[in-house]
C-alpha cells in the first residue's frame, strides 16, 4: 500500500527531515512510526497523502508514484486517506455531526446516505448521543474521537495519525489508542506517528 524507496526531503537550509528512507507497509498493517519531536514524522505523513513531494526517491501509495500526480489528482488521492491531526482542527461553528459529514458533503454523497455513515461512524467512537453538541463543549479526548469519526466517514483504507494523543492525558491517551486498534480490526490499515513512549509499549 505504502512503499519509501530511498525518500530523502531537504527543506530549504539546516539538516534533511527525512534522508534515505526506505519501507513498504502492506495493506492491513498496524504500523507505528517514532522518535522524538522533529524527526520527520510529520514530514512522512506529508509525503504520504502529498502535502510535500521528496527532495530525492519514490514515494509510493496505491500503486502511484506520488511526484508524478498532478494537483489536480491530489483530491482524488486523499479521498481514500483518513487523517488525524494532534490539534484536532474541528470546525467551531458547526456541530459535531456536522463536522463529520462536511467531508461527506464535499464529496455530494445523498443526504440520506450521508445521515446514515455519520450517525454510524460517531456510534463507531462513543459519540452518538454528543451529535449536536457544539465541538468547544467536548473535552479534549471527546473532540479527538470527533476528528478520528471524520477521518473516517468516507471510508478511508488508509488513516494516517499523526500525534493523535500529543494534547491528551494518559487515561484519554490510551483509549484513543484502543479506538485506532479496533478501526483496524476492521480492516484498515493503520500508520501512528507517536513520540508517546507509554503509547509506544501499549501498542506492542
Amino acid at each position: 500500500m505504502i512503499v519509501f524507496d530511498r525518500v530523502t526531503k531537504q527543506y530549504r537550509a539546516g539538516e534533511p527531515a527525512l534522508r534515505d528512507v526506505s519501507f513498504h507497509i502492506a495493506p492491513g498493517e498496524f504500523v507505528v512510526i517514532t522518535g522524538p519531536s522533529g524527526a520527520g514524522k510529520t514530514t512522512l505523513l506529508q509525503l504520504v497523502y502529498r502535502e510535500l513531494v521528496p527532495s530525492s526517491g519514490r514515494v509510493v501509495v496505491d500503486g502511484r508514484e506520488l511526484a508524478e500526480m498532478s494537483w489536480r489528482q491530489v483530491p482524488a488521492l486523499r479521498r481514500r486517506i483518513g487523517i488525524v491531526f494532534q490539534d484536532f482542527r474541528l470546525l467551531p461553528r458547526r456541530t459535531v455531526a456536522e463536522n463529520v459529514s462536511f467531508v461527506l458533503r464535499a464529496l455530494a454523497w445523498p443526504v440520506s446516505r450521508r445521515r446514515e455513515r455519520t450517525r454510524r461512524v460517531l456510534e463507531w467512537v462513543g459519540l452518538a448521543h454528543r451529535a449536536h453538541d457544539w465541538p468547544q463543549s467536548l473535552s479534549g479526548g471527546e473532540q479527538q474521537r470527533v476528528a478520528i469519526a471524520r477521518a473516517l466517514a468516507a471510508e478511508p483504507r488508509l488513516l494516517l495519525a499523526d500525534e493523535p494523543t500529543g494534547n491528551l492525558d494518559p487515561a484519554r491517551s490510551l483509549e484513543i489508542l484502543g479506538l485506532l486498534r479496533e478501526i483496524h480490526a476492521r480492516g484498515t490499515t493503520v500508520v501512528l506517528a507517536t513520540h508517546d513512549m507509554t503509547l509506544i509499549e501499549s501498542a506492542g
